[in-house]
Parts: structure tokens; sequence; C-alpha cells
């Protein structure tokens, strides 16, 4: 058995040990940011999915318009922002960030509907 004190130095040193280093290039940057895109896009999916179950069929018919003109808006905004780094290798993370944080805020939106309470009138999936 090892005296208390060097298992403590053990267990502090082994807590102290650096963590996985992050994505270091740009390339690796860019992967990581589309991974988190594409990750953030499969939930929202996911979720309109079972909205579009619950809805009625005109309801289902204005969240499908809905959804469109918001990938719409979404893929002409992420655009918009990384215009400034338009043809650069930072432009795909830009790309992606935005496209990330604008999908997980219709998410957001989305999983609002899906739990509306009882009497919520202004919430259109019944």
């Amino acid at each position: 058995m090892r005296p208390p004190m060097t298992l403590a130095l053990i267990v502090t040193l082994a807590s102290a040990a650096p963590a996985p280093l992050a994505a270091q290039t740009q390339m690796a940057l860019n992967t990581d940011a589309a991974r988190k895109a594409k990750a953030a896009d499969r939930d929202l999916n996911q979720t309109y999915t079972a909205l579009m179950t619950k809805a009625s069929p005109a309801a289902k018919q204005l969240l499908r318009a809905s959804q469109r003109h918001w990938i719409a808006f979404r893929d002409a905004e992420c655009r918009f922002v990384a215009s400034g780094v338009s043809g650069g290798s930072v432009q795909p993370m830009v790309v992606a960030g935005c496209m990330e944080r604008l999908t997980n805020d219709r998410l957001r939106q989305l999983r609002q509907l899906n739990r509306c309470e009882e009497g919520d009138l202004a919430c259109p999936i019944r």
C-alpha cells in the first residue's frame, strides 16, 4: 500500500493532466464547426418531424411553409454573415457556426411549440 501522501500526489497530478487538444488547424476547426452544425440540424429535423405528427392538416401545411422560408432565411443570413471572409480559409467555419447558432435558435422555437400547455391560444399545435 502506498503512503497517503503519495496517493494524494498521484490523484492531484492525474487531475491536472492537460485536456485533449482542441482543433489546431483551420481545416480541423472547419470540420469541427461543420460537425456541430450537422448535429444541430439533425436535432432540428427530429423535433420538426415530431411536430408534424401532432399537427392538424392545416397546421402541417403552414409549418412546412414556415420551415422552408426559415431555411431560406438561415442560408441567406449565414452567407451574409460570412461575406466578410469570403474566399478565406475561415469562411466554412463562419458559415457553419452561423448555421449552428440559427439552427439551435429555431430548435428552441420548435421545442416550445411541442410543449404547448392546454389552453394556450397562441399555440398552433394541439
